[in-house]
């Protein structure tokens, strides 16, 4: 990174607001601190070499909707009753041929709840 002159910092009058949370800025203050810039140069200088220079940074899942997320919420819960239907079938040796029945039923309706969530999340019909 390398400090802007002056006349360049004169010519500049565009500001862009950014929002960040206490961690973020604690983070990009940190970094601009050992590269002996202000907050300012560091963002403007990290935002322009994208494409150009790799900026190493830790891998991140892609951004996904809200609605995305939620989707995906549902179906993680319904996979976690899943699989507590199966821990109960499997601990239930003595029980009753209609007590078995009955967990899997519940179990083939979640199996059908989260194939219908995939599908709602993929934006398609089942």
């Amino acid at each position: 990174m390398t400090a802007a002159s002056g006349s360049e910092t004169r010519i500049r009058g565009n500001t862009v607001g950014v929002r960040l949370s206490d961690t973020e800025k604690e983070k990009i203050t940190m970094k601009a601190d050992r590269h002996r810039v202000s907050v300012s140069a560091f963002m403007r200088e990290s935002a322009l070499s994208i494409g150009e220079e790799e900026i190493s940074s830790p891998s991140k899942a892609p951004r996904i909707s809200v609605s995305e997320s939620q989707q995906i919420a549902l179906v993680l819960a319904c996979l976690g009753r899943m699989a507590d239907l199966v821990s109960d079938f499997e601990n239930d040796e003595y029980g009753s041929a209609s007590s078995r029945m009955i967990l899997l039923a519940a179990l083939r309706r979640e199996i059908m709840a989260v194939r219908d969530l995939c599908f709602k999340a993929l934006r398609r019909r089942p």
